[in-house]
């Protein structure tokens, strides 16, 4: 009978022996995939059914040799079957990303997942390419939660790191702010002095003294600036006399090195650089008034004739008009020579 027990025992301790070997073999799950430590794709629009381009961004969990990634997209979206659509790049990522090692032009599509040539990828490092806009991906409808994959992967293909992120898709237009602002129409006009004493008139020399005009404006054509004389002359009230204005107005300055008369020459001192303008005299816009030296100047109308124009934006442009004056020996005698002179300008927005 003892030696009965001892046989059951023993094949009791066999069996007790098979089952906690084998067990583990039974019982344990098989291995799976890793979680990617981070994931995330960036639609550059999020528009429903708008064609669109974004960017993949992954962090590996597994140490091991990729070969490929595949990004599978959510249902609804529609994905070009054609590989070679599907180019990517590695400028302006997300901040703290690394360019993909080795990403490249897509080698496959299926149905929703297309996949790509990958390198060895950094446990931890923070990978990131974009895809093209351009026939590649086009959006889903309006909806939430809109869930596809990340999987890296190994020669085979064998996956190593797998995790899946969600989308949100909004109605057309959505994903926009449409931005407006206006910028007020700005124009500043200043002279520098009200009046002009040419002093006493000599038969020899050209008496002259200056005035500064001020123009400031932001209207995209610049500006245009002009004067027109009370009397086209210097009129003494008390003897009757007139001082004349000198030649004509045709685009051409007079000369008072051989002439007596009354004429305004119109200088451009500060062309200012900070805005897009720059000051000239061109015909019918101030070529009057460009005197070419110490002597010479425009006639004078009792009309408004242009000095000067600028074709843009200006942050203080200045103009110095110079009034001057020479007289025959018979000029008759008074101190109360005088004329007015309006100046004026406008922005051209």
């Amino acid at each position: 009978m003892h030696k009965k027990l001892l046989q059951r025992l023993s094949i009791g301790n066999i069996a007790l022996l098979l089952i906690v070997l084998v067990a583990p073999l039974i019982f344990t799950n098989p291995a799976e995939a890793a979680g990617l430590q981070q994931v995330y794709v960036r639609l550059d629009r999020l528009a429903a059914s708008t064609t669109t381009g974004g960017t993949v961004c992954a962090k590996s969990a597994t140490a091991s040799i990729e070969t490929t990634v595949k990004v599978d997209f959510p249902t609804g979206f529609t994905v070009n079957a054609t590989a070679t659509n599907w180019t990517v790049t590695t400028t302006n990522l997300p901040s703290g990303a690394t360019a993909w090692i080795g990403i490249g032009t897509a080698s496959l599509v299926a149905t929703q997942a297309v996949t790509f040539p990958s390198g060895d990828m950094v446990v931890g490092t923070l990978y990131c390419f974009n895809f093209s806009a351009t026939s590649t991906l086009t959006n889903s409808t309006a909806g939430n939660d809109k869930t596809g994959v990340i999987t890296t992967q190994l020669a085979g293909p064998t996956t190593i790191d797998s995790s899946g992120y969600a989308l949100s898709i909004v109605s057309s237009g959505g994903d926009q702010i449409g931005v407006t602002a206006t910028v007020p129409a700005t124009f500043t006009f200043s002279l520098g002095a009200s009046t002009a004493a040419l002093g006493t008139l000599s038969t020899t020399t050209a008496s002259a003294t200056g005035v500064t005009a001020n123009i400031s404006t932001n209207a995209a054509a610049g500006w245009v600036a002009w004067v027109k004389s009370a009397n086209a002359a210097l009129n003494s009230a008390s003897t009757g006399a007139t001082i004349a204005t000198a030649g004509t107005v045709n685009d051409a300055p007079s000369d008072l090195a051989s002439l007596e008369g009354y004429v305004l020459d119109v200088d451009i001192t500060t062309d200012n650089a900070s805005g897009t303008g720059t000051i000239t005299q061109a015909a019918g816009y101030g070529a009057e008034y460009a005197g070419a030296n110490a002597t010479s100047g425009g006639t004078l109308a009792t009309t408004f004739q242009p000095i000067a124009a600028s074709n843009g934006t200006t942050a203080g442009d200045v103009l110095t008009l110079i009034v001057r004056a020479k007289i025959s020996a018979v000029q008759a005698a008074a101190t109360d020579y005088t004329d007015t002179l309006t100046v004026v300008a406008a922005g051209r927005f």
